[in-house]
């Protein structure tokens, strides 16, 4: 019994043995089954960066004559959750109150991301993908670069909303303010959405050409963290040299007019090594040189529980909204704090169709 037993601990080291010497004549040391696929992403960044040419494009994105909004959705190669969660709720009704819409995902290159072919059959499949030929972290570079897209192959759009996929924007609302400020134009005192006065937009988009329209949550100035080196948030002399940061624009979403964008576009590429935080570059320190500052938009933004968030669509998106109460614009999912949280997107979509029942009017066809 011994001796059989013996036999069989032998036979096993053995096949053990040469499934080893096997693998490594098949697999030499650090390769994995993933790694051609890696190669395979990485020439084709090294390629698209070389040329300055996006890795994954939907060159008809705005084929339609008329787009009135984008909606840039900043987001990384392996969350496709979260994009699919926002393709099935708030990003799924694209022409509403007037307003025809696009959104657009903006990803960068990861290296042994993985996910490269898996990448190509979604922006094939949902076309709503911008692999750009930069790093994912470079998110000013990111997008910059996405915004010299937008220039190219979208000229026909008036009007651009920034935003990230750990977040829930109420488009009903963002569609209505976009179909107020269609309405009447010339018309800028007095003008109301719900309680909410919107004067502010219509004054900034008659001036200037429309060069100086950014609206969001807007921060006032603050100080750059200059003594916990191991904090993200760290900013060095040699990065950022002043001692405040400028008014901004929340990276929960901010609007902007394309003719805006252009502005910001032409001073921001003259920035070799830009500040690595996008909201404070792109919506701060670039609009500054330019003379002009993000606004406060006269809408709610929110980051905190998903609980209050339900609970803030129901109590401020009725179609008549009690005195002083500003409907709810932006809010984070549990995504933005790491959790599983992916339910969150479809309860909010929920909560908020519940609220426009009678309101939502999709475009007529023409």
């Amino acid at each position: 019994m011994r001796r059989y037993s013996s036999d069989r601990i032998c036979f096993f080291l053995s096949a053990s043995l040469l499934t080893y010497i096997a693998w490594r004549v098949l697999y030499p040391s650090g390769y994995n089954a993933t790694d051609e696929d890696d190669a395979t992403e990485r020439l084709a960044y090294l390629k698209a960066s070389n040329n300055s040419k996006p890795l994954i494009e939907n060159l008809q994105l705005c084929s339609s004559n008329k787009i009135d909004l984008i909606i840039l959705i900043i987001s990384t190669s392996g969350n496709f959750l979260e994009r699919q969660a926002i393709r099935e709720t708030w990003g799924s009704m694209t022409d509403m109150f007037t307003v025809r819409s696009q959104h657009l995902f903006v990803i960068g290159y990861h290296p042994y991301g993985k996910f490269y072919k898996d990448l190509i059959k979604e922006g094939e499949h949902e076309k709503d993908l911008l692999y750009v030929p930069k790093k994912e972290q470079e998110y000013t570079f990111k997008e910059i670069y996405a915004y010299q897209w937008l220039t190219q192959h979208c000229p026909n759009v008036t009007y651009i909303f920034k935003t990230e996929d750990d977040l829930f924007v109420n488009v009903l609302l963002l569609h209505e303010i976009i179909r107020e400020l269609k309405t009447d134009p010339d018309d800028v005192y007095n003008r109301y959405l719900y309680n909410s006065q919107i004067d502010s937009l219509f004054l900034a988009r008659s001036a200037n050409n429309g060069k100086q329209f950014l609206f969001g949550l807007a921060y006032q100035a603050g100080k750059p963290e200059r003594n916990l080196t191991h904090s993200p948030y760290f900013v060095s002399r040699e990065e950022y040299a002043p001692d405040l940061y400028p008014g901004y624009c929340s990276g929960f979403g901010y609007l902007m007019t394309s003719a805006t964008k252009s502005a910001l576009l032409a001073e921001a590429v003259k920035d070799q090594q830009p500040l690595r935080f996008a909201d404070i570059f792109i919506t701060g320190i670039i609009p500054q040189r330019l003379n002009f500052f993000c606004q406060l938009i006269p809408f709610g933004f929110y980051q905190g529980s998903v609980d209050t968030c339900a609970g803030l669509i129901k109590n401020t998106t009725m179609l008549n909204p009690p005195p002083g109460i500003a409907p709810l614009l932006t809010c984070s999912t549990g995504r933005h704090v790491g959790q599983h949280a992916f339910a969150d997107y479809y309860r909010l979509w929920t909560e908020l169709k519940l609220m426009y029942a009678g309101r939502i009017n999709p475009v007529k066809e023409q």
